[in-house]
């Protein structure tokens, strides 16, 4: 995975909730090839509990994706991160 610094995006597409999939990310990245994708925020439940083939289902062609996870116990937290 190629890491890149923050100035190096200079469009960013913001995350909406039931709309950034993956086909509007990959949408996205046809439009927009330099740009940074963010996924819809995901709950550290759904990651240990929901379909994680679904909610982590990525096609290359997205990528670069910064995947947002939310929770409020850093442990979780920690734990899906990884995942």
């Amino acid at each position: 995975m190629k890491v890149v610094t923050q100035t190096a995006w200079k469009l960013s597409v913001a995350p909406m909730i039931d709309v950034t999939d993956k086909h509007c990310r990959f949408f996205h990245r046809l439009l927009a090839p330099q740009a940074r994708l963010y996924t819809e925020m995901i709950s550290t439940a759904a990651i240990e509990h929901g379909d994680r083939a679904r909610l982590l289902d990525f096609n290359p062609q997205e990528h670069p994706v910064a995947l947002q996870l939310g929770c409020s116990e850093p442990q979780r937290l920690a734990a899906a991160a990884r995942i």
